[in-house]
């Protein structure tokens, strides 16, 4: 799978250390169009032609349900399809589409899960700065195999979300506001004598952090895909994941060993290379650390070389509730 090479360099640690390109910067929402007075009390001219200009100069308002201000997007921590712990809020991805629903659902899931795959098709190339996310409402009868299973029916990258046991995901449902009713059937559908009746909306959040709007179910393709490609237009939206191949070299930095920094980690969560590509791991920190099967001491480095595609979780001494995820594509044929 890896090669791995290793450079020792012994001496004084360094004292300050970034991760070049991965830290993602804060993220900055679009204003959702202007205001309006509550009175009804008319503008003079020269506060309306300003106001126009503003309304001129001002991005696309998204569709959807706003939330003004934008809410805090909910923590939502779990498995993901692969049986890895997921964190949104540490995805490097600018944007979001979050959807909470359940395998054998007949009508609402299916439709939001080939919105997504459409969705994906539509923006080509910057569909890989939007993960999707669907989030199992029944995690004691979905683990991590039976949501993999179902995704593979849909195209794209779609990250199914679940929990190790049924209540695992309770609090997640309540911060998200998610209704999720079980309403016990006469006849088995599916294999099961239950259904749930359930939230249908779509969260799109930003950075992990902002939820500006929802998604009502039924929106259209072309209304959701109009809004993020708005978004990604926008340079106030932040740095974007960086490019297949771009990250090479990735550092621990002083003091990851202290419970503070690892409540706050600035490890990439994700990282995107190519087969045959290499990522030089350095410890910059006070103490020994792994990264997979790769230990290193203070101020050593080492090499690893991908030789195969696929994907793949390093557990990392630094991250001690995380895994660190490498997605492994095959060599580009461009040019």
């Amino acid at each position: 799978m890896t090669t791995t090479t290793h450079n020792k360099t012994p001496g004084m640690v360094v004292l300050v250390a970034t991760i070049a390109g991965l830290v993602l910067a804060a993220i900055s929402l679009l204003p959702l169009g202007p205001g309006h007075s509550a009175l009804g009390v008319a503008f003079d001219t020269e506060a309306d032609e300003a106001a126009e200009a503003d309304k001129q100069e001002a991005p696309k308002a998204l569709r959807g349900i706003h939330y003004d201000p934008p809410r805090q997007a909910p923590a939502l921590d779990g498995l993901d399809h692969n049986g890895q712990s997921f964190s949104l809020k540490r995805q490097p991805h600018p944007l979001a589409m979050v959807f909470f629903g359940y395998v054998s659902c007949t009508d609402v899931c299916p439709t939001n899960l080939k919105k997504f795959e459409k969705i994906q098709k539509q923006l080509g190339a910057d569909a890989d700065q939007v993960q999707f996310v669907f989030v199992t409402i029944d995690p004691g009868n979905e683990p991590p195999k039976k949501m993999a299973e179902y995704l593979e029916y849909y195209e794209g990258e779609i990250i199914g979300v679940t929990g190790p046991y049924g209540d695992s995901l309770d609090e997640v449902y309540k911060s998200w506001g998610i209704v999720r009713k079980r309403v016990e059937l006469d006849k088995p559908v599916m294999g099961r004598d239950y259904k749930f009746d359930h939230s249908g909306q779509i969260y799109l959040v930003q950075n992990g952090k902002k939820m500006p709007v929802s998604y009502p179910y039924g929106t259209s393709v072309d209304t959701m895909v109009e809004d993020l490609s708005a978004l990604l237009d926008d340079p106030s939206l932040g740095e974007r994941l960086p490019e297949v191949g771009s990250v090479k070299k990735v550092t621990i930095p002083p003091g990851s060993y202290t419970r503070a920094a690892q409540k706050n980690p600035k490890l990439p969560a994700y990282l995107r290379v190519r087969v045959g590509d290499s990522i030089r791991w350095r410890n910059d920190d006070y103490m020994y650390h792994f990264v997979g099967d790769i230990s290193l001491g203070p101020g050593e480095e080492a090499t690893q070389r991908f030789d195969e595609a696929g994907e793949f979780y390093f557990g990392c001494t630094a991250l001690p509730s995380e895994v660190i995820r490498i997605a492994v594509e095959e060599p580009s044929t461009d040019g």
